[in-house]
């Protein structure tokens, strides 16, 4: 990415967030990793691909809305649906541009691939469906009119610049089958209704991949703050046309809502999260992923998606921006409810006679050691409990090396706690700006919780939650260790 595109990023920053947070994140942006190799797949592993037979494959109907794209980009989109590896597919585009010139290329695709094409060509529909609009309708509408001749299990998402890595399909249609898979072996087959995978930013000549984003699994708050699963978003195709499809309203961050109203009554188990970067994103000059200042509208949109959908579960909460563009912060309304603030040591006494929980409703558990830098940090933590899953809420942790302790914790493959962000500058905000973000975390210190009593299943000699909740983690809760 060019040097001026940085600059005008650090320009904009610079205006929002005033000098000092801007040398901050200058000097964080220069101490990332920027080693990122992209690694495609082997001939050998395409050929053996290209032979794989599935048991149950689901056919894929990728929705494409095209207006006044540029021809090269088009092509090499287009070819990257080609050459996927798994060939249950079809694509249908939706063309608002103002003249043939996308209808043309779209045409030499069809024919390089010998692939029927069914529009004023005359030709039999097989594989690609090509709409010409008579207007444009916007992102929304347009890509509404492609889904309508949707055919397929389930339909995908894709940008007319944007490329799929050539394994996509194969590694989706690979993960809903192992899910299914695992089902079946415990009579309890769960069907699948949304995958997203990881992606990266691709230049705008093709030449370089960059900036992967390594996503969690699926996390109904995180989803609040930013649209972290943006591409590439595969849904049930019922489900997806159940919600009403795209709204215009919306535009911008007309994804986001989308998927905030395809997944909000789902369960966590429907939702796959393939960890592969499958899905490279076009930086070109006047998009959002080169230019975050290019499309504020579409920020103002996805904070009203978020808000609304806050209100659908009966949260009372603003949304605002935060000092990252596209990104948001949570402001909830004061909760009144009685909170039972004991140390570590009284807890454990506590749990020694359970009636000692007896009416209690929530509990905050802080160490002696912990210095709240939020005077109100109960009214910060209190409100994240209206999330249903959420049994526990957690803040940031800044040990005495005024570094950052914990952001909340993960669990390991062997079952070990492991702070998240641990050692990181207090004034950074970590990968994907996530250590300052809310979200869902595996666990929390012992030293700072704020705990809903029924769903704890053991209070010593650890707090343990329940099955089925998780921990909130909440940046603006700060704590502070003394220093002795």
């Amino acid at each position: 990415m060019s040097n001026r595109h940085y600059i005008k990023r650090g320009i904009s920053y610079l205006k929002r967030n005033g000098i000092g947070n801007t040398l901050s994140a200058c000097a964080e942006k220069l101490s990332a990793d920027s080693g990122y190799v992209r690694s495609p797949a082997s001939e050998e592993m395409l050929a053996a691909q290209r032979e794989h037979v599935f048991e149950n494959p689901y056919k894929f109907s990728i929705l494409v809305p095209v207006y006044e794209t540029d021809p090269v980009m088009l092509r090499s989109m287009l070819d990257s649906v080609g050459d996927q590896t798994y060939g249950n597919w079809e694509l249908i585009l939706a063309d608002a541009s103002s003249d043939d010139l996308r209808r043309n290329i779209v045409r030499s695709f069809t024919e390089d691939y010998n692939l029927n094409c069914k529009d004023a060509f005359g030709s039999i529909y097989d594989k690609v469906r090509y709409e010409r609009l008579t207007s444009n309708l916007g992102i929304s509408g347009n890509t509404n009119e492609a889904m309508k001749h949707a055919s397929g299990d389930y339909v995908g998402l894709l940008d007319h610049d944007d490329l799929l890595e050539n394994t996509a399909l194969f590694d989706i249609m690979c993960a809903i089958e192992e899910k299914e898979s695992k089902g079946r072996t415990s009579e309890r087959i769960t069907r699948v209704m949304a995958v997203y995978t990881d992606e990266d930013k691709v230049s705008e000549d093709g030449s370089s991949f960059f900036e992967p984003n390594y996503k969690p699994d699926f996390d109904p708050v995180m989803l609040c703050t930013n649209n972290y699963i943006c591409h590439f978003f595969v849904v049930d195709a019922t489900l997806a046309k159940g919600t009403g499809g795209f709204r215009s309203a919306y535009d911008g961050a007309q994804d986001h809502d989308f998927i905030i109203r395809c997944t909000e009554e789902l369960k966590s188990s429907q939702i796959l999260h393939v960890p592969k970067v499958l899905y490279h994103w076009r930086t070109a000059e006047g998009s959002t992923s080169g230019n975050p200042d290019s499309k504020l509208y579409a920020y103002e949109a996805g904070k009203r998606a978020v808000s609304e959908r806050l209100k659908r579960a009966g949260i009372d909460a603003e949304i605002e921006d935060s000092a990252h563009m596209g990104f948001f912060d949570i402001r909830y309304a004061k909760t009144e409810a009685d909170v039972l603030t004991v140390t570590p040591e009284e807890l454990a006494k506590m749990a020694g006679k359970r009636e000692s929980f007896s009416g209690r409703e929530y509990i905050m558990v802080l160490s002696p050691s912990l210095e709240p830098k939020t005077a109100d940090y109960i009214d910060e933590m209190l409100p994240c409990m209206q999330f249903d899953c959420a049994g526990a809420v957690t803040g940031r942790l800044i040990g005495r090396n005024r570094k950052v302790e914990s952001a909340g914790y993960d669990i390991d493959e062997n079952q070990n706690a492991v702070p998240r962000f641990s050692g990181l500058k207090r004034n950074f905000s970590g990968y994907m700006h996530r250590a300052v973000t809310d979200q869902l975390v595996d666990g929390f210190s012992q030293d700072c919780v704020l705990l809903r009593v029924d769903a704890v299943s053991s209070f010593a000699p650890e707090i343990v939650l329940k099955g089925g909740y998780r921990t909130y983690f909440r940046p603006e809760a700060e704590f502070v260790r003394k220093i002795r």
